[in-house]
């Protein structure tokens, strides 16, 4: 005897599972990054320097091309990314740190003063000293990892909700519901 459409609909498919196990993996690997961009934010402010580069370079970086080849005509004002190198000296060495900015408000030109924190031991997590290259991206990859985590949390259980709410539990026998 074929089951019918009706008992179907109560099962929990295979899709909503791999869904929300997809977006646990998704929300494991954000927060992972969000938990080795924390490590850069407290070595900036326990061990930072803070230090005034010199911006040596200023380089726009504009989006990829389309699927045809050929560029974008229409851009909108925060397309592009904007990479500055900045010079500075550490202790009477060169320092040189690269930052790279997407939809952000600053707009500085080659040859303007900029504050820095230069991690001396860490010299991968030194950053340009403004508050969004400083927790930008932590707060980005932290807020995406838990959106994920809530969304696989989510999927996981609607299954279960949509039996309780439904009815969709098998019968009991001798129930007469």
């Amino acid at each position: 005897m074929a089951p019918s459409p009706a008992s179907t609909a109560g099962r929990p498919h295979a899709a909503h599972y791999i869904a929300s196990l997809v977006a646990a993996v998704f929300c494991v690997v954000l927060l992972y990054l969000a938990a080795q961009e924390a490590r850069g934010v407290l070595a900036r402010r326990t061990e930072g320097v803070p230090l005034v580069g010199t911006v040596t370079q200023r380089r726009v970086i504009l989006p990829s091309s389309d699927k045809n080849d050929k560029r974008a005509t229409t851009r909108k004002p925060g397309d592009a990314t904007i990479e500055y190198s900045v010079a500075a000296s550490y202790q009477g060495r060169a320092v040189r740190l690269v930052n790279r900015f997407h939809n952000s408000p600053a707009t500085y030109q080659v040859g303007d003063k900029v504050p820095i924190i230069y991690v001396p031991t860490q010299p991968e997590h030194s950053r340009l000293a403004t508050t969004t290259e400083q927790y930008g991206q932590l707060l980005q990859l932290t807020g995406f990892g838990l959106l994920s985590g809530f969304a696989a949390a989510l999927l996981w259980l609607r299954r279960a909700t949509a039996g309780a709410l439904f009815g969709d539990s098998p019968k009991r026998p001798g129930s007469t519901h």
